[in-house]
């Protein structure tokens, strides 16, 4: 989940464990009649109901595409060019204004037009330093990713192709075919720490893109700045019935894949279709707007974590998502959704008293010897404020992991992190300060083992220290 209010969305998050259930909240039917003097509501006609559930189905099913479009035409506004990486240049702070972000990688972002003609993305070797570059297409697919798990540390050059693309490629460019001719590519570049910033910049500073006409010798490396994660934060039921306007647009730009057909034909009953606008025909305005509101609410409330030792989280999150609820839910924040291969994001609001997580406890979470939670790249544990931001402190740690330097270790080689207001009798070695107020906690996992995926892990649960 960087620009997501949530981070339990992973960069941006969920379906649930293996072993557990999904449960969709029932709602009551969009635009049901108010009772008038105690009497029974008028029934809605067969034509009504057909309509309001179709607008409903539809709404949920577009999200991601009006979410994506959304999101694109925001960066127009700010003139941020199509075709140009840009990466930060520095971690994130309590400073940053986005929610939910990580203080382990410096992020990095590019909007690619590949209509005219692939664009590469070239990558140094990172000498085994974990980064990735996601590629979503504007369904949110997550589509292939270039990084450590994937294509290795190594140098190298990969050809985005729209679909129907036909051509050569140079020696030595591989190409990854794009669901679409829109695509937002998400990089991500792991550091060490704050001695480590300048190399991890270095890296990330090898980044380049060029169009296929101009590789190698016109490519273009990657920008710095204070912020690329130029990303609103999306309420889209609040565009009404113009939400179906915008996703009528985006249909006609991004057509969906063949397997949606039979949906589309639906949809077109209530004048929702490529180019079309519903929104002309005044008599549907209403019920596209209450639909937009009550979907909406599916969305959001739609469960899809587990519980396990005062934790939530899921897994199975995959590249494409059939469902269409389900897939609205993980990207209700926003885009760039990890696959669980990629990440799994613990997190925790509650101690073990039942009660919000608070800098008036001290807490304690901790890894009994040969526990620590298993990972093929790195972990580490974040405080947030009720905001979703980085919290001020005294030592400026705003999170704490298997990169922090100097952990204190048990002579029985379990490792106890100190979550408290105070600093600990035992010094600051294992201390993850936390404000006066509540608070909220987040473990994450990259390319997590296979007994994080399947469940066999558990992580510790919090404890009062």
């Amino acid at each position: 989940m960087y620009s997501q209010p949530d981070p339990s969305l992973p960069e941006h998050a969920f379906v649930a464990h293996p072993f557990t259930r999904r449960r969709l909240l029932a709602l009551a039917p969009a635009g049901a009649a108010a009772l008038v003097l105690g009497g029974p509501a008028p029934a809605a006609s067969a034509a009504d109901t057909e309509r309001t559930a179709l607008a409903q189905e539809a709404y949920i099913w577009g999200f991601p595409l009006v979410m994506m479009e959304t999101c694109l035409a925001s960066a127009r506004e700010q003139k941020v060019p199509v075709n140009r990486l840009f990466v930060a240049n520095s971690l994130a702070t309590p400073a940053t204004k986005a929610g939910g972000p990580n203080n382990d990688t410096l992020f990095g972002s590019a909007w690619l037009d590949l209509s005219r003609e692939p664009q590469v993305v070239i990558v140094p070797d990172t000498d085994d330093r974990y980064y990735s570059i996601q590629l979503q297409d504007v369904y949110t697919n997550t589509f292939a990713y270039i990084g450590r798990r994937t294509t290795g540390t190594r140098a190298g050059a990969y050809a985005l192709t729209a679909p129907g693309w036909k051509g050569r490629l140079p020696r030595g460019v591989t190409r990854i075919a794009a669901p679409t001719a829109q695509v937002l590519a998400l990089t991500r570049t792991l550091v060490e720490g704050e001695a480590d910033l300048p190399a991890a910049r270095a890296v990330q500073a090898k980044y380049a893109l060029a169009p296929l006409s101009c590789y190698p010798e016109r490519a273009v490396p990657a920008e710095e700045v204070d912020d690329p994660l130029k990303f609103p934060i999306l309420d889209l039921s609040a565009q009404g019935a113009a939400y179906f306007d915008k996703l009528c647009k985006g249909l006609e730009a991004a057509p969906p894949p063949s397997s949606d057909r039979a949906r589309l034909a639906r949809f077109a009953k209530i004048g929702i279709g490529p180019g079309r606008k519903p929104t002309r025909n005044a008599d549907a305005v209403p019920v596209l707007a209450q639909a937009a509101l009550d979907a909406n609410k599916r969305i959001t409330q739609y469960v899809f974590a587990v519980g396990v030792n005062g934790w939530t989280v899921a897994t199975g999150i995959t590249g494409f998502i059939k469902d269409p609820l389900y897939r609205a839910a993980i990207t209700q924040y926003g885009p760039g959704t990890h696959v669980s291969e990629e990440a799994l994001y613990f997190t925790a609001r509650n101690g073990p008293d039942g009660q919000a997580l608070t800098g008036a406890n001290r807490y304690a979470l901790r890894f009994a010897a040969g526990e620590l939670p298993p990972v093929d790249a790195f972990w580490s544990l974040t405080l947030y404020g009720q905001d979703w931001r980085l919290v001020e402190n005294p030592i400026q740690r705003y999170s704490i992991g298997d990169r922090t330097a100097g952990l204190s270790y048990g002579t029985d080689g379990s490792l106890e992190l100190l979550i408290q207001n105070d600093e600990p009798s035992e010094g600051q070695a294992n201390w993850l300060p936390a404000p006066t107020g509540s608070f909220i906690l987040v473990l994450r996992t990259y390319q997590p083992g296979a007994a994080l995926l399947d469940g066999g892990y558990e992580m510790p649960p919090i404890t009062l220290a």
